[in-house]
């Protein structure tokens, strides 16, 4: 099967590309002029050059495929920037596929859709989706946008919301933050750090998508996907395990927090903490996915084995095309 994913260079969606390689489709990435591309190479994925700013380009590089996989996000952009991004060219990329002939458009989404509104935990697929915050509006607003334009064009989309990843080629997620705090010996906490939240391995989300692209019973269906559970005390102890170095915990309280996240957020473009992620570590954030699951799929890697090989990555020289 012949399957194009737009943002194979990025932390998740380079694993969704080697994915997809693994399990036998013919994976085309289409990239910006100097993308990096190393580790693309380096697992066999074909790259071509696209330029987003020319829909003619775009529907060049969906030419004659039959999943389009999109995996693009806006890290660290202005709000106008990220609504071009996940918003705008996703509905240019939806069209792109289905001017291709494509008979899928398969979006990687986010729990973020969810918010944080009380009683949620376990949340699953018919859980009210009720964004409290600007990111979780705008990953509303691009699923709706996948659904509305794969309905308009007649073609067939599946929107995967995976939980918090964990995962090698990681510069800048909730967990190579947390990596580069407890090694700075100022590991953060709310409350302690009693929260218990999910993760999956990257790797995971990737197989879960090389699923999804060719199941037939996937048309139109939303999926959750988790991996494992933990508290952010026990991340905090699997690092100091892994990393041989017991840091100390800064814990804060959550009204304290959130004030330091707001005045973060009024005095800088790209804020040290934000209030979302404050709300993040003081929720239990479970999910259920069962209905992936139903499916036949299975995760491969538990907490231990995603850690470890998170850490090894992060700790070792850049060979292996860590890419944004």
């Amino acid at each position: 099967m012949k399957t194009v994913i737009f943002g194979a260079s990025g932390f998740i969606g380079s694993h969704v590309a080697e994915q997809l390689h693994l399990a036998g489709h013919d994976v085309i990435a289409p990239l910006r002029a100097g993308s990096d591309r190393v580790f693309l190479d380096s697992v066999g994925v074909r790259v071509a050059q696209v330029d987003f700013a020319d829909q003619s380009s775009i529907e060049a590089a969906t030419s004659a495929a039959d999943v389009v996989v999109n995996c693009t996000a806006a890290v660290q952009a202005s709000p106008r920037q990220a609504r071009h991004v996940d918003v705008e060219l996703t509905r240019q990329l939806v069209h792109a596929a289905a001017h291709a002939g494509a008979g899928r458009f398969v979006q990687l989404s986010t729990i973020v859709v969810y918010g944080f509104a009380p009683g949620i935990c376990p949340a699953d697929e018919t859980t009210p989706c009720r964004p409290t915050h600007p990111i979780s509006r705008l990953a509303v607003e691009r699923e709706d946008t996948v659904r509305a334009a794969a309905t308009a064009a007649g073609i067939d989309h599946v929107i995967l919301r995976p939980v918090s990843t964990i995962g090698a080629r990681d510069k800048d997620s909730f967990f190579s933050r947390l990596v580069r705090a407890h090694e700075a010996n100022a590991f953060p906490m709310i409350d302690g750090g009693r929260s218990r939240f999910s993760c999956v391995d990257a790797r995971d989300i990737g197989r879960a998508m090389a699923v999804l692209a060719g199941l037939p019973e996937a048309a139109g269906e939303t999926y959750l996907l988790r991996g494992f559970e933990l508290s952010w005390a026990q991340l905090k102890g699997l690092l100091d395990l892994y990393r041989g170095v017991v840091a100390k915990a800064r814990n804060i309280p959550r009204p304290l927090a959130l004030g330091v996240a707001a005045t973060q957020e009024m005095l800088s473009r790209r804020p040290g903490l934000t209030r979302y992620a404050v709300e993040a570590l003081c929720h239990d954030r479970i999910w259920d996915d069962t209905k992936l699951r139903s499916t036949g799929f299975v995760t491969a890697y538990d907490l231990h084995e995603s850690t470890s090989a998170a850490l090894a990555a992060l700790a070792g020289p850049d060979k292996d095309g860590m890419l944004r």
